[in-house]
């Protein structure tokens, strides 16, 4: 009788349904499938489901590639489908699978075909025809890579409750592997880097103070942090990324500026920064500007003007605002601000609030003489 049971228990339980790390993988991969035709439903965590372009995000950012406002990439559990061509190939909520068919449906092109036969196809193996060997072996070993966290997910309904610092430095596992094996993907061209930069200075005298007595703290607990700590002057929060290609454009950005600080619909922002001391990737230490939501009220108007015009970078089109603290320069190094959380620091500290009423156009590259980045145009809000 119990075998019975289990063998019944067997025939309803749900098959496990591929993830949507799998999909993207997939999508990146696969040689014969352009990138540039799906698109990605997701939850913000302001506005609700949205839609972006495949393309468009960061699957494979380096979280130490700059202190500038960086979307590390989509967190897994907010993904809610992928769509080729206007047609759900995934759906996390309805169970559908048409990529790799682990949920029983039939595969949807450019996976394969309505007759193609339903079911599990493997690890990449079957559905792969055009991908080189050693690419096969190399994708196989970044899902033993993932296999104890896609054990964790699977434990919690959907992928909820997965924390955001933990996928940032398995992402960040991914670019490292991935980083040395661009050439053999083929077809994807490399990130055009940010020349340009808008943002806001965080200067207040409270801020500045505060700043340096939690520096003292923190560097008496971790000596090794001493030298990355960011000067007093440079304290900024970035809002957008920006790629111009010569003056002329740098002018035109220039002007897009002045033109939205004149608009009288800009909200009036005054942030404060609770002392929550977090870390990408145990390398850039920052703490959160709140409320976000009406920081990205005020940024979307220059985030969609800079867009339409092409010079948005891709890591500013869903940004993580954060003023960096400090940092650990270059690709190596040791994690050294993994624990800070745990550190018991900055009792009474109060950074106050800070009101956004100026923004600036710098450039990449090396300060000034005062400290700050070479600004190119610099606004007051109304």
């Amino acid at each position: 009788c119990r075998n019975m049971a289990v063998q019944h228990g067997d025939v309803n339980k749900k098959p496990r349904m591929r993830t949507a790390d799998d999909v993207i993988s997939r999508i990146l991969w696969d040689a014969s499938v352009d990138a540039s035709e799906f698109v990605v439903g997701y939850v913000d965590r302001f506005l609700g489901v949205l839609e972006r372009p495949f393309s468009e995000f960061n699957w494979d950012t380096n979280p130490c590639d700059c202190d500038y406002t960086v979307e590390l990439a989509l967190p897994r559990h907010r993904i809610q489908y992928f769509t080729y061509r206007g047609h759900r190939v995934w759906d996390r909520h309805s169970r559908t699978d048409r990529v790799f068919g682990s949920t029983g449906q039939s595969l949807a092109p450019p996976f394969g075909g309505e007759e193609e036969v339903k079911g599990e196809r493997g690890p990449f193996i079957a559905t792969l025809p055009h991908i080189q060997p050693d690419t096969i072996l190399h994708t196989l070993n970044l899902h033993k890579l993932k296999a104890s966290t896609d054990q964790t997910s699977l434990s919690q309904k959907d992928g909820a409750g997965v924390k955001e610092e933990a996928e940032e430095e398995t992402l960040a596992e991914w670019q490292e592997i991935w980083e040395g094996n661009k050439d053999k993907r083929g077809g994807r061209p490399p990130k055009k880097r940010p020349t340009h930069f808008i943002t806001f200075r965080a200067n207040t005298p409270a801020i500045l103070s505060c700043f340096q007595q939690l520096q003292e703290e923190l560097t008496s607990l971790l000596p090794s942090s001493a030298p990355h700590w960011q000067t007093s002057s440079s304290l900024h929060v970035t809002l957008c990324l920006l790629v111009l290609a010569g003056p002329a454009e740098v002018a035109a950005a220039g002007e897009v500026l002045r033109r939205f600080a004149h608009l009288d619909r800009n909200p009036p922002v005054a942030l404060t920064f609770p002392l929550k001391l977090k870390h990408f990737n145990g390398k850039v230490l920052y703490l959160s500007p709140q409320p976000q939501l009406h920081l990205q009220q005020l940024n979307s108007g220059l985030q969609e003007a800079y867009r339409e015009e092409g010079w948005l970078h891709r890591d500013s089109y869903n940004p993580r605002y954060h003023l960096t603290l400090a940092k650990v320069e270059g690709g190596e190094g040791d994690r050294i601000f993994e624990g800070v959380g745990d550190l018991k620091v900055g009792k009474g500290l109060n950074f106050g609030r800070l009101p956004v009423n100026t923004l600036h156009l710098c450039a990449m590259g090396v300060p000034k003489v005062d400290g700050f980045y070479e600004s190119v145009c610099t606004v007051n809000l109304r």
